[in-house]
């Protein structure tokens, strides 16, 4: 029973590691990511994919947010805040068959980018809403 629960935490600790190394090897200035061969490869790639989407999405964030009024800006966050909740459950749902196997974190990382590059869409409509349109929030 015991030996279990070593796997177990062992495991656990092992795909934390995983999951924390595309943020780590995105800054591997060796990894030509035109054509990724390795898996170690494909997470330094996938990881340079979601830094370049989250500081797309970030940008437009701070854009908003500084042009709304304060109600405004409390609505935005709560919705952002949810948001990242729901891309987190989401992709964690969408590769939970890779659990264990070392494309694991580049799935993961894979579909936080997918999703980022969708909030990014929102968020731009956002911020081109005129005045009078009813169909988003004009800051």
């Amino acid at each position: 029973m015991k030996t279990r629960h070593l796997l177990a935490l062992a495991a656990a600790l092992a795909a934390g590691w995983f999951a924390a190394a595309p943020g780590r090897a995105a800054g591997d200035p060796r990894v030509n990511c035109k054509n990724p061969e390795t898996t170690y490869e494909m997470t330094v790639c996938a990881g340079r994919d979601l830094t370049a989407a989250d500081t797309a999405m970030n940008a437009l964030y701070k854009q908003l947010y500084g042009r709304y009024d304060a109600a405004n800006r409390k609505l935005l966050q709560a919705a952002q805040r949810s948001w990242i909740k729901f891309r987190d459950d989401e992709c964690d749902y969408e590769t939970a068959l890779t659990i264990g196997g070392t494309i694991h974190s580049t799935m993961v990382t894979n579909c936080d980018t997918e999703l980022t590059l969708e909030r990014i869409k929102r968020l731009k409509a956002q911020a081109a809403c005129e005045e009078g349109d009813m169909g988003c929030n004009h800051p």
